[in-house]
């Protein structure tokens, strides 16, 4: 790029900045500016609220229902016999036989 290319550049960019220092100096401008950020926030605030968010209470009862469960199960599985001992008997299907006589 050369300097005379680099100099418009820069002059675009200075005019710009000062166009938009000066809209955004404008009440109009600053009171919309205001207005639309209040409108976001109140949109915000009516979003999390329609949303069932959980609270700490609620996931700390959650994970003590969870931990209570836990320990059933540990206690179950103590209190059952060694099933993984003593493989299950499988039925076979019955034959094209059997189950016409059935």
């Amino acid at each position: 790029m050369d300097d005379r290319t680099k100099s418009i550049i820069d002059k675009v960019m200075e005019a710009t900045d000062r166009v938009q220092q000066e809209v955004a100096a404008r009440p109009v401008v600053s009171a919309t500016k205001e207005r639309a950020i209040a409108v976001r926030q109140r949109a915000q605030t009516a979003a999390l609220s329609t949303l069932h968010l959980a609270t700490r209470e609620d996931v700390a009862r959650m994970q003590a229902s969870l931990d209570r469960i836990e320990a059933a199960l540990n206690d179950m599985s103590k209190r059952l016999p060694d099933a993984a001992a003593k493989p299950r008997a499988t039925r076979s299907k019955p034959t094209a036989r059997e189950a016409k006589s059935a």
